[in-house]
């Protein structure tokens, strides 16, 4: 008796999955931004354009990460261009 209940529950969960799947229902995770994987929701967008010295993308400077190098801001897309950027120049 508590095998077939609980092979029951097990059912429903499967079935409750496969409609949220379907219909889109349910909880969904955070979506990451391109950018440094912040899901904070900005205002608006100032600032000039910028070319991220490690990938090429252009970034607005008040969305950028930006380091001071040697009296030059260098403005990156993310956190993970700026470290792959310094790892580059150290070694």
């Amino acid at each position: 008796m508590l095998i077939r209940i609980l092979v029951f529950l097990l059912l429903l969960l499967v079935v409750r999955a496969l409609i949220a799947r379907l219909f889109g229902t349910g909880r969904k995770a955070p979506r990451k931004r391109a950018w440094g994987g912040s899901t904070r929701a900005r205002a608006t967008v100032r600032g000039r354009m910028v070319k991220c010295p490690q990938c090429g993308i252009y970034v607005a400077t008040d969305l950028a990460v930006r380091i001071r190098r040697k009296n030059v801001n260098l403005y990156f897309c993310s956190e993970e261009c700026r470290d792959k950027f310094l790892q580059r120049s150290r070694g």
